[in-house]
């Protein structure tokens, strides 16, 4: 059981997007969150879990695994669960069908999940760009020029002569 999705044209920061992910499983109480990465941020794999006996008998163990992959304007999300088998086999054995219940919440929690992921991806639109441009803006030359004489640096004359040399 779990969810995907394609994304275009969204220039979204992924290292931003795992982190935050990564975030909302510590928020969410899980105890065990790992995040991989790829060196090249080409992928992103996020695993967490809650784990636990009474979880086992309500059949609301979550074991969930994120894969992001792809570039800032064309990637993937991708939910995988599990546990499911485990839950489903000890809610029909043990429980009586009261652990199905469980099963219910995990099925919600992973469409909470999945509206989570969205909203961040929508909140986070144009973010790669934006750092992009703030790291370009800083190697133009006209740019730092108008920093120093912003900062004191260099008087308004010297910042007329230098502005018409690069210009």
């Amino acid at each position: 059981m779990g969810k995907q999705g394609d994304f275009v044209n969204k220039n979204v920061d992924l290292k931003k997007l795992s982190e935050r992910i990564q975030q909302f499983f510590y928020d969410d109480g899980f105890a065990e969150v790992q995040l991989d990465e790829d060196p090249n941020s080409s992928w992103f794999e996020i695993q967490a879990r809650k784990t636990g006996a009474l979880r086992t008998v309500i059949s609301s163990r979550k074991a969930i695994h994120i894969i992001i992959k792809g570039t800032s304007d064309k990637f993937s999300v991708s939910i995988a669960t599990g546990e499911w088998g485990k839950n489903f086999a000890v809610s029909a054995l043990f429980t009586g069908g009261v652990g199905l219940v469980g099963m219910g919440f995990n099925l919600k929690f992973t469409n909470k999940l999945w509206k989570f992921i969205q909203d961040t991806i929508a909140s986070l639109e144009n973010s790669a760009y934006i750092e992009d441009s703030a790291e370009s803006s800083l190697d133009d030359p006209l740019q730092i020029l108008k920093k120093r004489f912003a900062t004191g640096e260099i008087s308004k004359d010297e910042y007329e002569e230098m502005k018409k040399l690069l210009e």
